[in-house]
């Protein structure tokens, strides 16, 4: 399986290209975001897929290695391009863009997720695992799982949600709207550390560092890019505060431990968008797994796997994971076709968004 690991992180090193002029409007585009999305979901659906096999101890270092410190990190930059694409959105398309909000955002987003919900419900009724009525509708809200990974979708959904009230309320004000995203986003961090487990909490200021990197983008950009001393120290020194305060997540609990996971989440998702300022990154295939096909993928991903386990597919690690992601690709592309076209007979056409949001 380090194998796998390694062609995964290498696919992404090749699609990196040194940009001369340094950082541009664009050094942040589709292509960019999607492709460093696309490397991140291939590690999500490794990682989920390394929990349906035995791991041998005297084998797969690496892949030991990545397990036990790989946490939510591999969500960040979800979050992170989500709250930045919506706000470059709406500085392109202003009060347009917000009619548009509740339909093709929220409602788009929650039907799609709620279809998957029911395929995941279906399975469960024909492989006679019963799920309670209270947790299947739980379910359908994110808060519960009957397999699927659900409580990304309830993260996305409430920011989404919060979003839109910002700039309901501050239409004309991009600060104080940005303001109300932190002060909702710190109100519901402590909320959900209280009331629900740990991941539904631990990374959700990531979208909101997104929206601020969107706001200061040119500052930013002009400040670390004035030369290449600066450059590399910025590097350096966003890489060290997210080590130290990812040890610090692993030795703490409660506050402590939730505020410095927020830290370590947005300096670890700052270095692929510092590495975006100097280095073009595109990857056609890893730009279609973290772009169009990006929701699809992550919440279907598990039904390849439970049903390839059933196979002898199941006793060769790497052959399993090359059909689960060969199955995953065809079924979440089927899956958005069908969707797309009776989203399309219902509510009309929807355009393509600049960041497609989804994660772990």
């Amino acid at each position: 399986m380090d194998l796998i690991l390694l062609i995964i992180i290498i696919s992404f090193a090749a699609s990196l290209r040194y940009r001369p002029g340094g950082p541009d409007v664009d050094d942040l585009n589709r292509q960019t975001t999607t492709t460093i999305n696309g490397l991140f979901l291939l590690l999500v659906v490794f990682s989920h897929f390394m929990t349906y096999i035995p791991l041998p101890h005297d084998l797969a270092k690496l892949t030991q290695i990545w397990m036990l410190v790989k946490g939510q990190l591999i969500v960040t930059t979800f979050l992170f391009f989500s709250g930045y694409g919506i706000y470059v959105q709406f500085g392109k398309r202003g009060r347009n863009y917000l009619k548009t909000f509740p339909k093709h955002r929220l409602l788009f987003l929650w039907l799609k997720f709620a279809v998957a919900v029911t395929i995941y419900l279906i399975i469960s009724l024909l492989t006679q695992n019963v799920v309670p009525l209270p947790h299947v509708l739980l379910s359908y809200l994110g808060l519960a799982t009957i397999g699927n990974s659900a409580w990304y979708i309830f993260i996305i959904l409430f920011l989404y949600l919060l979003t839109y009230l910002a700039w309901e309320l501050f239409p004309t004000n991009n600060r104080r709207a940005i303001a109300f995203i932190i002060i909702g986003s710190g109100v519901y961090m402590v909320v959900a550390g209280w009331l629900l487990p740990e991941y539904y909490a631990s990374t959700v200021f990531c979208y909101v560092a997104g929206v601020l990197y969107a706001h200061y983008k040119p500052a930013i950009e002009q400040a670390v890019c004035r030369n290449w001393f600066r450059y590399l120290a910025v590097g350096l020194g966003a890489f060290l505060v997210f080590a130290a305060s990812y040890l610090v997540c692993a030795k703490m609990s409660g506050p402590i431990r939730l505020v410095s996971y927020q830290i370590a989440g947005i300096m670890f998702a700052f270095c692929f968008v510092w590495l975006a300022m100097r280095f073009k990154i595109h990857n056609p295939v890893l730009a279609y797994i973290g772009g169009p096909g990006m929701f699809a993928i992550y919440i279907l991903q598990r039904i390849p796997m439970m049903l390839l386990k059933q196979t002898g597919l199941a006793d060769q690690p790497v052959f399993y994971f090359i059909a689960v992601l060969a199955a995953t690709l065809l079924l979440g592309w089927l899956f958005d076709k069908a969707y797309g076209a009776v989203w399309s007979r219902t509510f009309g056409r929807r355009k393509t968004s600049t960041v497609q949001q989804v994660g772990s």
